[in-house]
């Protein structure tokens, strides 16, 4: 019996061993194709994240180029206007010490003498600026932006002609640009970023972090190898300088004349981001000799069995209990029905009964087609959702789950994130840069942003949706008789009757100097000529007091145009706009005039 029982263990190893050597040596497979996939995913979330990161850096970067060429320009206006002195030098270099640090501007004349100067000897002090004057071309429109050494960070030197209307050269402006990070101001930067901003010339502008090894200005070093990365845009490059192997994507950023740019890398360490992916290579390894181990004590294997199902039960009972007091929101989603099947304290606290076991999970969001949408296409940006204390914006992540023990159907593991104090600040970053400073109506980015939610809704609703385009009469004589600061007193004071003369979902904007448009929704001609027939009254039977005591009044002109479904966009409905604008400074002025629908006639009032 004692013969049989061992000759029948004996016979059980016989078989048990061989089908788990063959189960240990797939689990290696496995593990192995587990990490080239892991590896092959780390890639590519890295390369994702890189180019939000990228994105945002040219964002910012696209931003202060756009804030120095209006610079450039505002300067070019001073010059025209006879205006340009030290004080308007200051004040226009101090606008942009927020966002783009200590600048200096100066202007010379044709000779290369100094006419004007942000600060008193900064002529003298600006590193190359006598090459660059050199190279300013006397006979065709010249703009260079060259990168120069300064300090630790470098900077730029831009250099930009102003001519005359004869289109002799009469002035050259420069801008010297000192890079002290201001580019990376709100970008959180991963551990192992590197960041390089070279010119059409491939000088080195900026580096971050900055390296003993390289020189500002200087042409920068050949990587030493490229190759293709996990994303479109992106490629694995090594360093001549540090050595390091970067997951780098890059972007061109146009600058200065036409055939100019500025070319952005940034680059994640892929030794930093792959750390974790290593340790968990080492795991599996470990996890392998572990089942080799167990292998070779194949009598022990009940046991150990046994062992590892309880120590599997105690570690899925602290999985759950840690889930369930996370602070962060987490449920559990059919992925069929879309019904809640588990939630987490922290989910009920923030949700209440919405949230409760079987309730559709669609009704937490401010919009029930979020959800479909996010399972469909995740994102990144947050999502409303209705919270016990109001409306608050989520990160919303989903991990797919297959059928398990505890469930016998697809489920959704959902973790919640709230972000509405971050997406309250970005909100008010976007308002700053959408609303006129002087007027506090939108500005024309704005303005072209709204139009296009205009015509996609008036498209898809088949809603009429109106154009008003408003100049104020004679205003150039107001600035040549009264100056500039009784022009923007006159500018306001039409802006604030002008925004209120409109209704609640009309969008009043300002576009030019004295030029301004309205988006009128849901509103056809004979209504949109009513509420111009008000925005002109207003603005004509409102007298405006002077310092002096004395008062001035102001007309205005209007044009009002359809929009036609047929359209692509707002933009013949403003030039038809702006045409019966113009009909209406023809015919007089302080009129409203009507664009007929296929702009071949046009009507005005008084």
């Amino acid at each position: 019996m004692r013969v049989r029982l061992a000759k029948s263990r004996q016979t059980w190893l016989g078989i048990a061993l061989p089908a788990l050597a063959t189960l240990v040596a797939a689990n290696i497979l496995i593990n192995v194709w587990q990490s080239w996939r892991d590896l092959t995913a780390a890639d590519a979330l890295a390369a994702q994240r890189l180019d939000v990161q990228t994105s945002l850096i040219e964002k910012n970067i696209r931003d202060r180029i756009d804030a120095l060429n209006g610079t450039i320009g505002v300067a070019r206006t001073l010059i025209d206007a006879g205006g340009l002195t030290d004080a308007s030098l200051r004040t226009l270099a101090a606008t942009l010490r927020d966002s783009m640090g200590n600048i200096d501007i100066a202007v010379f004349d044709a000779d290369r003498h100094v006419r004007a100067e942000s600060r008193a000897g900064v002529s003298n002090a600006l590193p190359e600026l006598a090459a660059a004057l050199t190279r300013m071309d006397t006979r065709a429109p010249t703009e260079r932006w060259t990168p120069v050494q300064w300090r630790q960070n470098g900077a730029v030197l831009i250099s930009a002609d102003n001519r005359d209307r004869t289109g002799a050269l009469n002035a050259v402006i420069v801008v010297f640009v000192p890079l002290e990070q201001h580019l990376l101001d709100g970008v959180t930067l991963a551990p192992g970023t590197a960041i390089r901003l070279l010119d059409s010339a491939q000088r080195l502008i900026a580096r971050y972090p900055l390296a003993a090894s390289v020189t500002l200005g200087e042409r920068a070093p050949d990587t030493a190898t490229r190759r293709p990365g996990p994303v479109e845009g992106t490629a694995f490059v090594s360093s001549r300088t540090d050595g390091i192997e970067r997951l780098v994507a890059s972007r061109r950023i146009g600058v200065g004349q036409p055939l100019a740019y500025w070319t952005l890398e940034v680059g994640y360490a892929v030794r930093t981001y792959r750390r974790d992916l290593r340790f968990s290579v080492y795991l599996n390894a470990a996890g392998a000799a572990c089942v080799l181990i167990m292998l070779i004590g194949g009598t022990l294997l009940v046991r150990r069995e046994k062992a590892l199902r309880e120590h599997v039960a105690r570690y899925t009972q602290m999985i759950s209990t840690i889930v369930e007091n996370m602070p962060t929101p987490v449920a559990m989603i059919d992925a069929t029905a879309n019904d809640i099947l588990l939630a987490n304290a922290a989910l009920l606290d923030t949700f209440g009964a919405l949230a409760a076991d079987g309730q559709p999970f669609s009704r937490l969001f401010g919009h029930a087609d979020d959800w479909s949408s996010l399972r469909e296409n995740p994102t990144d940006e947050p999502v409303p959702m209705l919270a016990r204390g109001g409306t608050r914006h989520m990160l919303v992540r989903c991990t797919r789950l297959p059928p398990n023990q505890a469930f016998d159907t697809d489920s959704i593991l959902v973790t919640l994130a709230d972000v509405s104090r971050h997406h309250q600040l970005l909100k008010q970053l976007r308002t700053a840069a959408d609303f006129d400073p002087l007027t506090g109506l939108a500005n024309r980015r704005y303005f072209a942003s709204a139009a296009e939610h205009a015509v996609d809704q008036a498209r898809r609703l088949h809603r009429p949706l109106s154009v008003l385009a408003l100049d104020l009469d004679f205003f150039k004589r107001v600035n040549d008789t009264w100056g500039h600061a009784v022009g923007d007193r006159v500018l306001q004071i039409a802006a604030r009757l002008f925004e209120a003369s409109l209704r609640d979902d009309d969008l009043a904007a300002r576009v030019g100097g004295e030029e301004f448009l309205a988006l009128l929704l849901d509103t056809d001609l004979a209504q949109a000529q009513t509420i111009a027939e008000r925005v002109r009254l207003a603005i004509q039977d409102t007298p405006i007091m002077l310092d002096s005591g004395k008062t001035l009044s102001q007309t205005v002109s209007i044009g009002i145009a359809l929009f036609l479904e047929t359209e692509a966009d707002l933009t013949g409905a403003q030039e038809r706009a702006d045409a019966a604008l113009y009909a209406a400074k023809q015919a007089g002025r302080n009129r409203v005039t009507v664009a007929a629908v296929d702009a071949s006639d046009t009507s005005s009032s008084a």
